[in-house]
């Protein structure tokens, strides 16, 4: 496979990365055990199947993931296996496309081989952050010079010859509409009934936020959009975040990172919304993000220009919620895993008409 990068000087490399005719059985770990040692070594040819050692990582709900070493752990080879179905939604040559860019930037791990049903990496020092580590002052801190960074990349997206500015993300939310099946089984139905979550009230809500959210004008910016704790890798050692799994990479409006990012301190498996950060952590950490965007010490970033921010994060965090709920719909739909998707969408939708009324009536403070 021949991928293009291209980097903010406008330099062009062209990388031949390796492509492996394999399909591997995500759900039975020993086809993803028998998976992994054909892609490591094919990926590294000196290594003994012998001597391999293996991890499978539990914690996405989307794609199965597992790793595969020989003597170094930290040297490991990282094996994700696309969810079933998520093709549907999620156009992976672009993902790749996004990973071989941004590691030319240092934004993103290496990736090592392309096979039929998923993608090799390099993996990233560190361990996933979570609700109570996120919120260290050091890790924060690291997160939003990270998230600035990223920002700042100005890499060539290429999106099925879509526009390479346009905002991915209420295209990407109809689309997910549009994959909502009329009804669901039985007890999924009525669980869904019981809120009133029907299509065409999903529809209405997307419509009437896109009106809301467009006329703020916000800055567009190639996002990571899927900023959730197990992507944040923190390595101590080095004080540094790192960010994983760029699927959903794609150009954004610019909060809508950091508001998908605040959501997500709520964690996933037990999702608790009183962990969602408050005002004033909220302000401290827009005032680090913005210092380390335009490139200035913290204290000569304008109140004004932190409480806009503000304002922004949390309009986009309500988009957030209706993005994964929407989504989690689809999931429960078409995926194989054993997550309860459907409980996790309802969760997402209560928390964003919860939250609605008082997020749209947020203004900029006058001084």
């Amino acid at each position: 496979m021949l991928l293009r990068c291209a980097s903010r000087s406008g330099t062009i490399a062209w990388r031949m990365s390796l492509h492996v005719d394999l399909e591997i059985n995500g759900l039975d770990e020993a086809s993803l055990h028998a998976g992994a040692k054909t892609i490591a070594l094919r990926v590294h040819p000196g290594w003994s199947e012998d001597k391999l050692q293996y991890q499978v990582y539990t914690s996405g709900i989307t794609n199965q993931l597992i790793g595969v070493w020989q003597e170094e752990r930290d040297r490991q080879l990282l094996v994700r296996v696309y969810g079933q179905g998520t093709d549907l939604f999620i156009d992976r040559d672009a993902e790749r496309r996004n990973i071989e860019v941004l590691h030319k930037v240092g934004c993103s791990p290496e990736l090592r081989a392309v096979f039929n049903n998923g993608i090799s990496y390099a993996f990233t020092v560190g361990i996933p952050t979570t609700p109570a580590l996120i919120v260290e002052e050091p890790v924060w801190r690291a997160v939003a010079r990270e998230m600035a960074k990223f920002h700042k990349t100005a890499i060539e997206v290429s999106s099925r010859g879509g526009d390479k500015t346009q905002p991915s993300l209420f295209p990407k939310i109809r689309h997910f509409l549009s994959l909502i099946p009329e009804k669901f089984d039985g007890a999924k139905q009525e669980r869904l009934e019981e809120r009133n979550y029907t299509k065409s009230l999903l529809d209405q809500e997307t419509s009437g936020l896109e009106k809301c959210l467009t006329t703020l004008h916000c800055p567009v910016v190639f996002s990571h959009n899927d900023i959730l704790l197990g992507n944040v890798i923190w390595d101590q050692a080095t004080t540094k975040a790192s960010f994983i799994d760029f699927e959903y990479g794609a150009p954004n409006y610019q909060p809508y990172d950091i508001g998908n990012h605040f959501n997500e301190f709520a964690g996933v498996d037990e999702v608790d919304y009183n962990l969602y950060p408050s005002a004033a952590f909220q302000h401290q950490w827009l005032r680090s993000y913005l210092a380390h965007y335009h490139e200035r010490d913290p204290e000569e970033v304008e109140e004004e220009e932190v409480e806009q921010w503000y304002v922004w994060t949390n309009k986009f965090a309500l988009a957030s919620h209706l993005f994964w709920g929407v989504w989690a719909l689809v999931q429960a739909h078409y995926s194989k895993i054993d997550f309860d998707f459907l409980g996790y969408g309802i969760i997402r939708l209560d928390e964003y008409f919860r939250r609605k009324d008082e997020f749209l009536s947020l203004s900029p403070k006058e001084k």
